[in-house]
């Protein structure tokens, strides 16, 4: 141990006997811990957190496949039976909620912009009619598409990259001869959405032993539920591992969902990071705890967040 005590450094060397204990279960399973330690009323805000064993989205107990509805996409994070632990922590500062979409620029040609018009004009009728008179559009559009001399310039690109001669592109080839580049037809086009992420900070400084032990117990849950377990499922010769636990984070009112801020679907744990010395120095209490230990979270929602889903008199994602 390396312990300040006045001016006294004892260094010392202790084996290591950690990592023996090969736990099959969760720590504190079913246990409800909390911090501070006071009663949560039923006017108190606070963070409910519960740990939940991994259910694989498409085993028995998943989805069972693809889901044709949003209530079966969202089956394997809705159905999680009993959690292993539910810690009440006090609200953070710094709740927020995130939404996004994935955009991205596509460039069209006037041969593909010709043809994506005449498929969505006629697509709305027959589809099979759609698609033979988009093919045709692009027969007869590709006749003024070569005599331009986009095929020719093509053709020359391929040709001094093949043989090492330089790297040219199409619109090089137009712009050194003829002073033009082709029309880029940009559109933005939307590619899915964003997998939403969030983070909670909490600083926990105990007044009592109680609350010192209940802040080793909180951190046990979350270290345990970052990092995979030892050996799957009848794994004899441990060639696997078992999959991190999954955290269901709610803010509440009393024992009601907060309906003023946005709720999260179950989510996995990206970082956790855990700081014994927040204000820079080392001190404990004469039980040799930390006077004040801050815990940073990173979590990731296992389920994508669809428009229906952020609507409603009640609590939202």
């Amino acid at each position: 141990d390396i312990r300040h005590r006045g001016l006294t450094l004892m260094l010392t060397t202790k084996a290591a006997s950690y990592g023996t204990g090969g736990a099959t279960t969760a720590p504190s399973a079913g246990a409800q811990l909390r911090f501070p330690n006071a009663a949560f009323d039923s006017d108190m805000d606070y963070v409910k957190i519960q740990f939940f064993d991994y259910t694989a989205p498409f085993s028995t107990q998943g989805d069972g496949g693809v889901g044709a509805t949003l209530s079966q996409y969202n089956q394997s994070s809705t159905g999680l039976g009993t959690p292993g632990a539910t810690i009440h922590m006090y609200m953070p500062q710094d709740i927020e909620g995130q939404y996004g979409g994935n955009w991205d620029a596509q460039n069209f040609s006037n041969v593909a912009k010709g043809a994506l018009s005449t498929f969505g004009q006629a697509a709305g009728g027959d589809p099979v009619a759609a698609a033979g008179k988009t093919l045709d559009t692009i027969g007869e559009t590709a006749k003024n598409f070569f005599t331009k001399g986009t095929g020719v310039a093509n053709a020359i690109s391929g040709i001094l990259s093949a043989t090492n001669f330089g790297s040219v592109t199409v619109n090089d080839v137009f712009s050194v001869t003829t002073g033009q580049v082709l029309n880029p037809n940009t559109e933005v086009l939307y590619k899915g959405p964003k997998m939403r992420t969030f983070s909670l900070n909490f600083k926990m400084a105990p007044r009592s032993e109680t609350e010192a032990n209940s802040i080793k117990k909180i951190i046990e849950c979350f270290k345990y539920a970052t990092l995979p377990n030892f050996g799957g499922a009848q794994d004899e010769n441990a060639s696997f591992v078992k999959v991190p636990q999954i955290v269901d984070v709610e803010f509440m009112t009393g024992n009601q969902s907060n309906k003023w801020v946005t709720q999260y679907k179950p989510a996995v744990i990206t970082d956790f990071n855990v700081s014994y010395t927040p204000d820079g120095a080392w001190a404990t209490l004469p039980n040799g705890a930390p006077v004040a230990t801050t815990m940073t979270i990173s979590f990731q929602e296992t389920k994508m967040v669809y428009a229906n889903e952020v609507t409603g008199d009640g609590a939202t994602y």
